[in-house]
């Protein structure tokens, strides 16, 4: 075995030991681990791939080590990095020769009697998302468990604040050692080829791009504030959205960026700093009645509430494969409620004319088309706007549902995450 394969089984059982003891993602565990910052980039970026393709895969490993699942929690995360290394074709170190090869691995998955619990395994996701899956997709649910499981392109969002657009964040980028290829949808989107790391480039430094998927790009251009329009970003996390509404606007207008958690309100100051925004307000929701009162105040006046809901990130898991073990059908049933306590605020805040933008990171009906169908039963005088309408039918069609309403992304078809999004206007 090569000494970069040795280096990567040792630095991926740490990552996955911590990963699974904590249920936090390789990323944010890596990040507090000196020894991995001396490492090349290729190096940490195939430990991150490992780590991620083990927290992914997790149930079917499981099953598969049976009774060879060692109890000492860094020896099983050793173990199932090196049952990932053999499905995927690479040589293991000699205390992984006892381990089950890929033929026995398929058999044991295979033996499985019930057919919903083998296909659960097989796919390793909890047994209680899979009829929520089947619903959404029927027999196309393999293609996109599969995608799912992949890893995610790296994607960057030029912001038109600091370039005249991507083409020059390509040249950029070119310049300081970073290959990188326009996207296919999102006209601002790049995806960057190799394992560079783009965060210690000049181009970044001085805010010529947000890391930012393509689908996230794309529910932007699906907002379509108007010019200097005002738009409410009403569940803005650290500002990924609201960055992009900025550039869209070409910093004119006004931009209300609110959001509960203080610490990614904080963070969010930073990235508009450094992006060259300054048509936005940040506002942390600490409950007190000055922030509801500039709240409400500004979402009357609004052209566009946008409400990115918190949801079950099954569209994104292959960001954020730590997420499907996270959700139980307890924690589902919580954030419909959320989801639904959001859209009844919006719409009371809404004015004739103006539109009510809602999106999730879900592939569930549940989260999605299931929360517009009641929120429009309560509130009949809501009309979608297809966004063949926004966007032109050209640009909607590869995009959108059959008939031209809703944003409709998944990862095994437009290679982006999984998104759905629906804007509502109140009739004048």
């Amino acid at each position: 075995m090569m000494a970069a394969n040795l280096n990567l089984v040792m630095h991926a059982t740490q990552v996955v030991a911590r990963c699974l003891s904590e249920g936090r993602g390789p990323a944010h565990v890596m990040a507090s681990m000196p020894a991995l910052r001396g490492e090349p980039a290729d190096v940490r970026a195939q430990v991150v791939r490992c780590s991620m393709a083990v927290i992914a895969g997790r149930r079917r490993l499981r099953h598969v080590l049976g009774e060879q699942r060692p109890v000492d929690a860094l020896e099983r995360a050793r173990a199932y990095v090196m049952l990932v290394l053999i499905e995927a074709g690479e040589h293991v170190p000699p205390d992984g020769r006892d381990l089950p090869s890929l033929q026995v691995m398929r058999e044991r998955v295979a033996a499985i009697v019930d057919s919903a619990e083998r296909f659960a395994v097989e796919h390793s996701i909890p047994d209680w998302l899979l009829p929520h899956f089947e619903q959404a997709f029927g027999e196309q649910r393999r293609s996109v468990l599969r995608a799912l499981a992949e890893p995610a392109p790296r994607t960057l969002r030029a912001n038109r604040l600091r370039v005249a657009g991507r083409d020059e964040l390509v040249e950029r980028l070119a310049a300081e050692g970073v290959d990188a290829v326009a996207a296919r949808y999102a006209p601002d989107a790049v995806h960057v080829i190799g394992t560079a790391d783009v965060f210690q480039t000049h181009a970044y430094r001085e805010g010529c791009f947000e890391q930012q998927d393509e689908a996230s790009q794309l529910a932007i251009l699906a907002t379509a504030p108007p010019p200097a329009g005002k738009v409410l970003d009403l569940c803005c996390g650290s500002g990924g959205k609201t960055l992009a509404l900025a550039s869209l606007l070409g910093n004119r207008g006004a931009l209300l960026a609110t959001d509960v958690h203080e610490a990614r309100v904080r963070e969010m100051r930073g990235r508009l700093a450094r992006a060259g925004v300054d048509n936005v307000q940040p506002l942390h929701l600490d409950g007190s009645p000055q922030a509801e009162e500039t709240l409400e105040q500004f979402a009357r006046r609004a052209d566009r509430i946008l409400i990115d809901a918190p949801c079950s990130g099954t569209g994104s898991w292959r960001r954020r494969q730590e997420a499907r073990w996270k959700i139980d059908a307890n924690g589902l049933s919580e954030l419909q409620e959320t989801q639904a306590m959001l859209l009844r605020r919006a719409v009371a805040w809404l004015k004739p004319g103006a539109r009510l933008v809602y999106a999730t990171c879900s592939l569930l009906p549940a989260e999605n088309q299931s929360q517009v169908e009641s929120l429009r039963e309560q509130h009949p005088d809501l009309e979608p706007v297809r966004l063949a309408e926004i966007l032109g039918r050209k640009v909607a069609e590869p995009i959108t549902d059959p008939t031209g309403t809703w944003l409709s992304l998944r990862p095994d078809q437009q290679g982006c995450d999984g998104f759905f999004l629906i804007a509502l206007r109140r009739r004048g």
